[in-house]
């Protein structure tokens, strides 16, 4: 069982606070955390800030840990006594049926800046890797002394690249990023109120947050990425892209089936790139006593 569970609540979210007040007494030490700002940045320090024990285990709203989830994260950070962060499997679940496909390359980030997720469909056993999800990601207390959730990141909402500009500052430290695919929740992932451009080539239908999107994914990759690295990576952004955040092939790529909004996707995406190494490039990198770190 837990030492603690934190909620973060949204102080007008009256449903959820209500709730939660309303519980009988059982065996979780339920903490209620409110935070007024938008945006996930702010929700998740707002956690980690409330964080009073050796392990903080984060999971989204929409996830449901199974049985074993939390045993099975100690035994993990027990046996690698170097593992700062460890992700585990969200089992996503569309409404019908869960997603029990299968892929063995989980969480990789490759050197031009192109990242391969996975974390939902992950198998095998377990092993170090790049990135984590921040659906279902745990860190140790001691890993993340002094971090926090990158508020250069834009969005009013889910602010994408998030726990990946968190789980690469982790790495940077020193410490190792694993995966293990026992640690389990079931992800029944809901209707939101904004646009969700994850994984998906939908149509843009709301500019700014898929700007942001582009911009943010510069923004998670900056102190990891060398002077060499930001230029590849700029350069593959024009290039080629991903068919989430196209660039000049995969803009050609979508036209047939897209039309002229493959090419509207492409300006919004070359515009939030550029925008965010303009931003970047003009900013003084942060020195570890800036950063809350010791010096």
């Amino acid at each position: 069982m837990p030492d603690d569970v934190i909620v973060v609540v949204r102080e007008s979210d009256q449903a959820t606070l209500s709730f939660l007040q309303s519980r009988g007494r059982d065996a979780l030490p339920v903490r209620i955390v409110t935070v007024d700002e938008p945006g996930l940045v702010a929700a998740r320090n707002a956690g980690l800030a409330a964080c009073r024990t050796d392990i903080l285990a984060m999971i989204d709203d929409d996830a449901v840990p199974r049985p074993h989830w939390g045993e099975r994260i100690v035994e993990c950070f027990t046996q690698f006594p170097r593992l700062g962060g460890l992700g585990g499997r969200d089992r996503c679940f569309d409404g019908t049926s869960f997603d029990d496909r299968e892929r063995t390359v989980v969480g990789k980030l490759y050197w031009f800046g192109r990242r391969s997720g996975h974390h939902h469909i992950g198998a095998g056993p377990i092993r170090e890797v790049d990135v984590l999800k921040g659906a279902n990601m745990s860190y140790r207390a001691t890993a993340i002394a002094g971090l926090q959730f990158d508020t250069r990141l834009r969005g009013s909402g889910a602010q994408p690249y998030e726990d990946i500009a968190f789980c690469l500052a982790v790495r940077r430290e020193g410490w190792k990023l694993m995966y293990d695919p026992q640690v389990l929740v079931d992800h029944y992932e809901g209707a939101r109120d904004e646009p969700r451009y994850y994984g998906t080539t939908i149509p843009v239908s709301d500019a700014e947050a898929f700007r942001n999107f582009a911009y943010n994914g510069v923004v998670a990759f900056w102190e990891e990425f060398s002077l060499t690295r930001r230029f590849a990576f700029l350069l593959w952004s024009v290039l080629v892209g991903t068919r989430v955040c196209p660039g000049l092939i995969q803009a050609i790529r979508f036209t047939p089936s897209m039309g002229w909004g493959s090419w509207y996707r492409f300006y919004l995406v070359q515009q939030g790139v550029f925008s965010a190494y303009g931003c970047l490039m003009r900013q003084r990198k942060p020195q570890p006593q800036e950063r809350g770190l010791a010096s």
